[in-house]
């Protein structure tokens, strides 16, 4: 019922707003650009606002250039809220909650429903995957773009496929977008072997300041602001790091300070 509320909402709307959460991830990201693409493509009139900014390496995803800083209060018929589970993660962005209609779409157990109308889908990988079913609810072509950025959003959330969140339904959905165009090669290269210099020097860093606890069960990382300085890195720069601790055979939990 609630899906297709969604749905006739999106249908009967013109000028539409997507949001995400500030620091945001592969699944923000490629699943808001999913949708704003596809709405774009059968002409709606749509702005995808970030209070952020958007990760070099998602770059290549269609339209990643055309996202925007929130402004001045606007109206909207619609503004639809993904991957977010609550207001305050949207920094600036959250003017555009008051007085236009919400759509909240997240997969995160912890959403508080904010909107007017909420889907929270918890037994879903990634937003992507419910921003999938939207856009094949909605009769909305799949192309190659629209594809890759899903495929973006999935794949980075699932940690390519090993995370326990990843089901039989995520791999059906990513056969489907291999089938719309995606090169799953050419994807792996941009997302996970295109780290950038200063988050190399981050990882050396990090891994310099390794330790073991607790008979090797528990290992810390740590970096400091004055060494994210001398790399001259951003925050993009230091996600994921936690991995180095996270993927040794012994280790069952990891620490990052």
């Amino acid at each position: 019922m609630i899906f297709k509320s969604i749905i006739d909402k999106i249908k009967d709307s013109n000028k539409i707003a997507v949001l995400s959460h500030v620091m945001p991830d592969g699944d923000s990201i490629g699943s808001s650009l999913a949708l704003y693409n596809a709405l774009k493509k059968c002409g709606k009139d749509v702005r995808f606002i970030l209070d952020d900014d958007s990760p070099r390496k998602y770059g290549f995803l269609k339209s990643s250039g055309e996202i925007q800083r929130p402004g001045q209060f606007e109206s909207f018929d619609a503004v639809i809220v993904l991957d977010c589970g609550d207001t305050e993660r949207l920094g600036n962005s959250s003017i555009y909650l008051n007085n236009n209609y919400v759509i909240n779409i997240d997969h995160h157990m912890s959403n508080n429903k904010y909107g007017d109308l909420n889907m929270v889908n918890k037994d879903s990988a990634a937003a992507g995957e419910l921003v999938y079913d939207l856009i094949k609810a909605l009769d909305i072509v799949m192309d190659r773009e629209i594809s890759e950025c899903l495929y973006t959003a999935i794949v980075t959330d699932t940690g390519q496929f090993q995370y326990s969140n990843t089901t039989s339904r995520t791999h059906l959905i990513i056969g489907d977008l291999i089938n719309n165009g995606v090169n799953v090669s050419l994807m792996s290269e941009r997302i996970y072997q295109n780290n950038s210099k200063e988050k190399t020097v981050l990882m050396n860093m990090a891994l310099s300041s390794l330790e073991f606890f607790h008979n090797d069960v528990t290992s810390c990382i740590s970096l400091t602001l004055e060494q994210m300085k001398e790399a001259n890195a951003s925050d993009e720069d230091s996600d994921g790091i936690i991995n180095l601790a996270r993927d040794i055979e012994c280790v069952e939990v990891a620490n990052s300070l």
